[in-house]
């Protein structure tokens, strides 16, 4: 179990002297897969999530929902998690209580951008940016929040300013450097950068801690590199694999007209050495725990026989 808030866990992470990977996915198992892997964080990525639940990336969930959905992963695991805020969901009254509501569900830090409403996703066409003002508003508003109801709880001014209508590299690291000046946030986030150079020189212009991240970029630097440049942490899309592998694998099976290919892949999954089964093992409360407590609260003859059973050994 967590020792210290989550906040306070995370913020460490971001003030660490090296770059942390922080793996970078959609649903509570994600964040499981995470913590059993040893990591000392997770990001809750607001773009996959909305896509794994079905909707778009472009403002449609509410609120309570992204909320919900951040307390049911936070609940899962005991390593701290760090998710995506959009906007801050209104005016300043509603970026408070979008901090409120992230502190109460048990998330340890959120980023908020600086995108007109509705935001959309990073990397796209289309994005427009509010003003000076009403960014630092926004930002402000979150930070005195933040102080009122948890100091630990780690507040990301995240700008859009290098994909924007009109904008590019210099206009993100005026950005940055404005919020770090202005406003308490704790860290700057450079989203959509396409170049390693464009993300190098806004770190060395941007007080520490700093990220940025863009497409192209994603896991082409080592950790040595990334630390040597300032680079605070560096999401890992690791769930990738999930949605292309796993739609290659489906559109097998319509092509062919046979369920052959999932045979030949749980084949392949058996044999490997690195096999989880069905992601039973990530669950809570354990199929052992769930045992144990059968044994230590109910009568003997209630308990059920887990040993003479044909299925002994086996789990989805």
């Amino acid at each position: 179990m967590a020792t210290t808030s989550p906040g306070k866990a995370l913020r460490a992470i971001f003030e660490s002297t090296e770059t942390a990977l922080m793996p970078f996915g959609a649903l509570p198992i994600h964040a499981q897969m995470a913590q059993h892997a040893g990591f000392g964080a997770f990001q809750l990525s607001g773009g996959m999530s909305a896509w794994w639940q079905g909707v778009s990336d472009t403002g449609w969930l509410t609120l309570t929902e992204v909320v919900e959905h951040a307390r049911r992963t936070a609940r899962a695991v005991d390593i701290p998690i760090y998710c995506d805020a959009d906007t801050g969901f209104g005016a300043p009254i509603n970026v408070q209580r979008t901090v409120a509501e992230f502190i109460d569900a048990g998330v340890g830090g959120i980023h908020i951008e600086d995108q007109r409403e509705p935001k959309k996703s990073g990397g796209v066409a289309g994005i427009e940016l509010v003003s000076d003002a009403e960014a630092i508003g926004r930002l402000n508003a979150a930070v005195d929040a933040r102080d009122r109801l948890d100091r630990d709880f780690l507040i990301v001014a995240r700008t859009d300013g290098y994909g924007a209508a009109g904008g590019g590299v210099d206009e993100a690291i005026r950005r940055g450097q404005l919020y770090k000046a202005e406003t308490g946030a704790d860290v700057i986030f450079y989203e959509g950068f396409h170049t390693w150079e464009q993300a190098e020189l806004a770190l060395k212009e941007t007080p520490g801690p700093a990220y940025a991240i863009g497409a192209p970029m994603l896991g082409r630097k080592t950790v040595a590199e990334m630390t040597a440049v300032g680079q605070a942490i560096h999401p890992v899309p690791f769930v990738l694999p999930g949605i292309n592998d796993v739609w290659r694998l489906l559109s097998t099976v319509k092509e062919t007209g046979e369920a052959t290919a999932i045979g030949e892949y749980l084949d392949r999954m058996n044999e490997s050495p690195g096999n989880v089964g069905w992601g039973a093992m990530f669950g809570r409360p354990s199929t052992d725990y769930v045992r144990e407590t059968e044994e230590r609260y109910l009568p003997k003859t209630a308990q059920r026989d887990y040993d003479n059973n044909v299925h002994v050994g086996e789990s989805y």
